[in-house]
């Protein structure tokens, strides 16, 4: 993909590695040679009102977790997430996420500029130092690094694959807004559902692009938020996951939505909660979501996100085996 310049000019350059553009620009060419990422074309998207800023103190997260009773599995535990990676479990972790494009919807509204896990430290701070590292490590293993893009302004930033490329994104947005996550979501998840309707799918479960006859990349989606959506996610998640159910013989793992929680927002966590459950609950369409309340990743790390990703991608593998 070619450089595009800064939007604005309180933007610090980027590197001819990256690129930080408005959602409505339209992207260069990037030929038939290319693959072509779905997140070529981002919308416009609107404001709806937030439920998530709030005076009072949060709850102590012990009785968060008993009210949402969330369901802890081997790879959502605590003790798992927190442990920091091995080399030989981070070189196996590259193997598997190597398939995979590392794309951030990341919570830039108001309340993120509350306190996180550390005194002196506020949320969004918290989640601008786990992206830088994650970039740099995502780095050696996708080449075409990660995308970053928001719940209210209007860039995104693409290629990301240093932390000083991250930082200088960071830096340059201030959190301020409400919390559309499902309008968002719903704004990068169709172009991949068209792209994927209209490929060819090998017998093995590959999809390709219908005119150049390359690979569409797995994706992995990781929506970092700390309030309660205020709009509707689930009903852009059930729509997804019904029309990738209604494409036969594609690989079930094609897509993984990955939620994790930043902050100890009591109805924040229930909500995910309950995004996870409505796909259990249906046997009839993939199952796309996790969640991790921040009682399972405090502070939220480079470490932690990448076991979330690999945590989404294993379950899945297993209730596929199951199902044979």
């Amino acid at each position: 993909m070619s450089d595009l310049k800064p939007p604005i000019d309180s933007l610090v350059p980027q590197s001819k590695s990256s690129s930080y553009l408005p959602i409505d620009s339209p992207l260069p060419d990037a030929g038939p040679s290319r693959r072509r990422s779905f997140l070529s074309t981002i919308f416009s998207h609107g404001r709806s009102r937030s439920a998530d800023t709030r005076n009072d103190a949060p709850p102590s997260y012990d009785t968060v977790v008993s009210k949402s009773k969330w369901k802890p599995s081997r790879y959502n535990s605590r003790n798992y997430l927190n442990r920091p990676l091995r080399k030989e479990s981070l070189e196996n972790a590259f193997e598997i996420l190597s398939k995979y494009d590392t794309v951030i919807l990341l919570d830039d509204s108001g309340s993120m500029a509350l306190s996180g896990s550390h005194r002196g430290v506020t949320r969004w701070e918290e989640a601008g130092q786990a992206l830088s590292k994650l970039a740099e490590i995502a780095a050696q293993y996708d080449k075409d690094g990660i995308d970053i893009h928001f719940l209210n302004n209007r860039n995104s930033a693409l290629h990301l694959k240093s932390s000083a490329e991250v930082n200088d994104v960071f830096n340059s947005v201030r959190p301020e807004g409400l919390t559309p996550t499902g309008e968002r979501l719903d704004q990068i998840l169709k172009p991949l559902l068209l792209q994927l309707e209209t490929c060819t799918i090998d017998p093995d479960g590959t999809p390709r692009d219908t005119l150049t006859n390359e690979e569409i990349k797995r994706v992995n989606l990781i929506v970092i938020t700390d309030g309660e959506a205020t709009d509707s996610p689930k009903h852009t998640i059930l729509d997804a996951a019904r029309r990738l159910s209604a494409l036969r013989n594609l690989c079930m793992i094609q897509l993984g939505i990955q939620f994790v929680q930043i902050g100890n927002d009591e109805k924040a966590t229930q909500a995910l909660k309950e995004l996870d459950d409505d796909l259990h609950r249906d046997g009839q369409i993939r199952d796309i979501v996790d969640t991790t309340p921040y009682s399972r990743l405090n502070p939220i790390t480079a470490d932690g996100l990448i076991k979330s990703l690999l945590g989404g991608i294993n379950r899945r593998i297993d209730e596929q085996k199951n199902k044979k």
